[in-house]
């Protein structure tokens, strides 16, 4: 048994002042700058005690492995660390061709040798396989290095061992290493030398970790097989060289077989081509994969010669786009299917092939057909078999255009009447006045809406009232001449631009016009509607000389217009600014209204004719403006509803009336109720009955003395949600009135789905009792049909004996009105309930 190890470990070690050759054979070794060190790095950024490389004995290949762990065994780290194979390491087990760095200068290679003395035994031998050589005493030999002194082995000690070898095996031993640095021995590459006679006279380390069992199989393994009968061709054609591929368990080499005649001997070096194999195949497979979606891909893909502009390939996509079959579209010139002038498609692909910049962009392609189609299109400039092409990817935009024209006119036109919407009309209003400057010509801006349309959207719906602004707006545009403009402002407001008039005249007449378009009935499923408009109209220049200016002057023009009786047109005159100035300090000052107190409730008595007393009370609401005195409620409830305070305001009222009552019934008066109105967006808020809950509690009023009004607008706007509201505020007890009664258009439905208690007859009809009989009519069968659904009945409005004596006739038995009082303070109330009896004479 030889007392050779078959396996030799080395350091190519590189720092700031040589390369040079370390063979290990110890257990430990330090590495590091400190001249202490079994192995010296020169290098002032590696740190004093760098690295520690320490001998492994369980891996079952070598008969001594090697861990290096970054820094001393006293666990003391390195400064710049360890860097192995690029990855930073705090330990690790080496492997032939390991790269070790320390710094930017200082490195380090493992390498796992055979020894060549070994191999000339095993030959000696008949390649006899040996036993593992017993290890020899540890070395460390350093090309550069002063022999060293044998030391201590301690554990807690950062010197490591040192054995210093005799001269004579210092020079075997650095022969040796020259013989192991050589390249065949430290190529990572497998090498494998055969004689002629088939017999293996070299191996490196390489193929000896690669192929274990070389040896046994000899001439049958497959890097050796068949090699000396192909020689016998070799040597016949005087080629020296062959490379073949071998499979060796699902691993493929490719093998360069040099045949040397001088030296008698084949040589073969081996590279492992199994992964470049796998992704040949995996390429081969990715081209498949990539032709297939491009085949079945849904853009248009083809691909133009760079240099003749012809097309080479197309995919079916991009020929079923143009209508051409494959043979049809190949040879066709870029030229032939895209709708641009030739010097703009040269200059951009010019522009492309020389900044080697993608293009994106939109074009037209022109079909088979001559018909052109939108496309976007994405251009690239690629090398095909060293060839420059072009290769376009195209895709159908044609919905997508229809989709952006339908977007953009949707932007611009109000969807419901097809007119022209806001933003539209502002564009058009702009452009006109600058032509009327330029020319010096007037134009008018007419501000028109429909009279009373909240009536009939809020008793017939939504809808209908849709379909009614659809019939308006076409009777509008046909009473306007060529060239003037009407939108739709929004709602039921619209405008009218006339951007060509003499004088104002002529704005005069085209007004008188809409009206009589107007006059005739709008024929709607069963119902027969007359609608009205108002009009407001602003001149230019003399009512101002921009579009805002003329657009606010025709909207003050239209609001005085509705105020003095619908139904007609009006020019702009400058006091309306300041009238309209007014209106903006009222809701101003309405703000802060509540928080300064300046509200107060004042109730009107409802009378009992059969028993002269008082049976209720109704709170109406009153605003005691510091400066303007009382303002009437027909002026700040609308304001109040527009900008959404009669919701506090509301809620103020109803606490106020329940406490107000309930101060009445402790103060021993005999229990009225109490009726609160109701505003149509006050009923719609989702809190409503949590609110009228709440305030019973905190005020202590029991539910059946609090009565509210709710109006037939309330229920419209969402009859689903009143029918939830109204059955649980009767449900708590509270007493619910419907107000106006007689005013809408189908309140026997109802009467009948909700729960009220009390109809209040609209004053409206009580006013002209005296000379309207159709009107006692009405009144006898909202009566009759009150009590038919045992309501109570009051008649709003009485203020004369005629109409207290005319509804006795008609047995109304509850009425309210200046005849028995007018609303009175809380103070002046209170008085009028401690009177035991009412005198109707009065």
């Amino acid at each position: 048994m030889s007392d050779r190890q078959p396996f030799c470990h080395i350091l190519v070690i590189e720092d700031t002042k040589a390369k040079r050759i370390v063979l290990l054979k110890g257990n430990v070794y330090s590495l590091g700058r400190a001249s202490d060190n079994a192995i010296v790095i020169h290098d002032p950024l590696v740190s004093r005690y760098h690295a520690t490389v320490i001998g492994e004995t369980q891996l079952p290949l070598q008969n001594n492995s090697f861990r290096i762990i970054d820094g001393d065994l006293q666990g003391n780290r390195s400064t710049n660390g360890v860097i192995i194979n690029g990855k930073n390491c705090s330990s690790h087990i080496l492997k032939h061709g390991d790269s070790i760095i320390f710094s930017r200068q200082s490195k380090a290679t493992y390498h796992i040798a055979y020894d060549s003395g070994y191999l000339e035994e095993l030959a000696n031998n008949n390649h006899k396989q040996p036993e593992p050589a017993k290890q020899s005493e540890s070395t460390a030999l350093d090309a550069e290095s002063s022999p060293v002194q044998r030391t201590q082995i301690t554990k807690n000690d950062r010197k490591q061992t040192i054995f210093s070898p005799s001269e004579s095996e210092e020079d075997s031993d650095r022969l040796k290493l020259l013989q192991l640095a050589s390249f065949p021995e430290l190529n990572p590459y497998p090498i494998i030398e055969i004689n002629l006679q088939g017999e293996i006279t070299y191996l490196n380390s390489a193929t000896l970790l690669k192929f274990k069992d070389i040896y046994q199989a000899k001439l049958n393994h497959p890097l050796l097989a068949g090699l000396l009968e192909k020689y016998q061709n070799v040597a016949a054609t005087n080629e020296n060289l062959f490379i073949r591929e071998v499979c060796i368990d699902r691993q493929v080499f490719e093998q360069h077989i040099h045949y040397l005649p001088e030296s008698q001997s084949i040589r073969s070096y081996i590279f492992d081509f199994t992964e470049r194999k796998q992704m040949e195949k995996a390429l081969r497979e990715s081209e498949e994969r990539y032709r297939a979606i491009v085949r079945q891909i849904s853009e248009g893909i083809f691909l133009v010669d760079a240099n003749t502009k012809q097309i080479v390939e197309a995919n079916p996509s991009y020929c079923n786009l143009l209508g051409y079959s494959s043979a049809e579209i190949i040879g066709l010139r870029l030229y032939d299917v895209v709708a641009l002038e030739t010097q703009v498609i040269d200059r951009s692909l010019q522009e492309i092939s020389t900044k080697k910049l993608d293009f994106l962009g939109e074009s037209l392609h022109r079909r088979r057909d001559g018909s052109l189609v939108n496309v976007e299109v994405s251009v690239s400039s690629i090398l095909s078999s060293d060839k420059a092409m072009f290769c376009f990817v195209v895709r159908d935009i044609t919905e997508r255009k229809k989709s952006e024209a339908m977007l953009q006119y949707q932007a611009f036109h109000d969807l419901l009447t097809g007119l022209p919407n806001r933003t539209l009309f502002n564009r058009q209003l702009s452009q006109a006045l600058a032509k009327a400057k330029h020319e010096k010509r007037q134009l008018a801006v007419m501000f028109l809406d429909l009279d009373r349309f909240k009536n009939i959207n809020d008793s017939l719906g939504h809808a209908f009232g849709d379909r009614l602004l659809k019939h308006f707006a076409q009777r509008l545009k046909s009473c306007l001449r060529k060239g003037d403009i009407v939108a739709r402002w929004g709602g039921d407001e619209f405008t009218v631009l006339l951007p060509q008039i003499d004088d104002s005249e002529e704005a005069a007449r085209i007004g008188q016009r809409i009206f009589q378009a107007l006059k005739p009935a709008f024929e709607l499923e069963e119902h027969q509607l007359f609608v009205r408009n108002s009009i407001g109209i602003a001149i230019y220049p003399q009512d101002g000389e921009d579009g805002e200016t003329l657009l606010r002057n025709a909207d003050a023009a239209l609001y005085r217009s509705k105020e003095q009786g619908r139904n007609h047109y009006r020019f702009y005159r400058p006091t309306m600014n300041s009238e309209t100035s007014e209106l903006l300090k009222l809701e101003i000052s309405l703000h802060r209204a509540l928080e300064r107190k300046e509200l107060l409730l004042y109730y009107q008595p409802q009378v009992n004719i059969v028993t002269e007393k008082v049976c209720g009370m109704e709170a109406l609401l009153r605003w005691q403006h510091p400066e303007l005195g009382l303002v009437s409620p027909d002026k700040f409830i609308p304001l109040a509803e527009e900008t959404g305070l009669i919701v506090p305001i509301g809620e103020w009222a109803l606490k106020t009336a329940c406490t107000q009552n309930k101060i009445w019934q402790m103060a021993g008066l005999m229990p009225v109720r109490m009726s609160v109105n109701l505003s149509p967006i006050q009923f719609q808020q989702a809190t409503l009955v949590a609110t009228v809950n709440s305030i019973l509690q905190e005020t202590g009023l029991e539910p059946q003395w609090l009565e509210l009004e709710i109006t037939e607008t309330s229920l419209l706007q969402d009859i689903q949600f009143a029918r939830v509201a109204l059955l649980k505020l009767a449900n708590m007890g509270v007493h619910i009135s419907m107000d106006d009664f007689g005013t809408g258009y189908s309140f026997l439905g109802y009467l009948k789905q909700l729960p009220f208690n009390t109809l209040k007859i609209d004053r409206c009809f009580v006013r002209d009792l005296h000379n309207k009989p159709e009107d006692m009519a009405i009144i006898s069968a909202a009566i009759t049909l009150g009590q038919g659904f045992n309501l109570r009945v009051i008649a709003e409005g009485v203020e004369t004996q005629q109409q207290l004596k005319l509804l006795r006739s008609l047995n109304c038995k509850e009425m309210q009105g200046y005849l028995f009082s007018r609303p009175l303070s809380a103070e002046d109330a209170t008085q009028f309930l401690q009177q035991e009896r009412i005198n109707l004479l009065a």
